[in-house]
């Protein structure tokens, strides 16, 4: 799923301070989520999933692991 795809999620994610599982979502990625959502010229890019909570957010924004939780793991792309 691209980022456009998407957008009803992380305005969802970003309203609620909630991951789609319902894990509560930190300051950090909510600035992150809002970042996914105000930057139109990548809409295409997909999107990337957190194994562990669930937040979605634009693969260009996950660094080193979930923003979010901070699982080490990969995250893998939400299709």
């Amino acid at each position: 799923m691209n980022i456009a795809d998407a957008k009803k999620i992380l305005k969802a994610e970003l309203l609620l301070g909630r991951t789609p599982s319902g894990w509560p979502i930190n300051k950090e990625a909510l600035e992150l989520i809002n970042a996914s959502l105000q930057d139109e010229k990548n809409a295409n890019m997909p999107t990337i999933s957190c194994k562990n909570c669930c937040i979605i957010i634009s693969s260009l924004l996950f660094k080193e692991g979930c923003p979010n939780c901070r699982l080490k793991m990969k995250m893998e792309e939400k299709s």
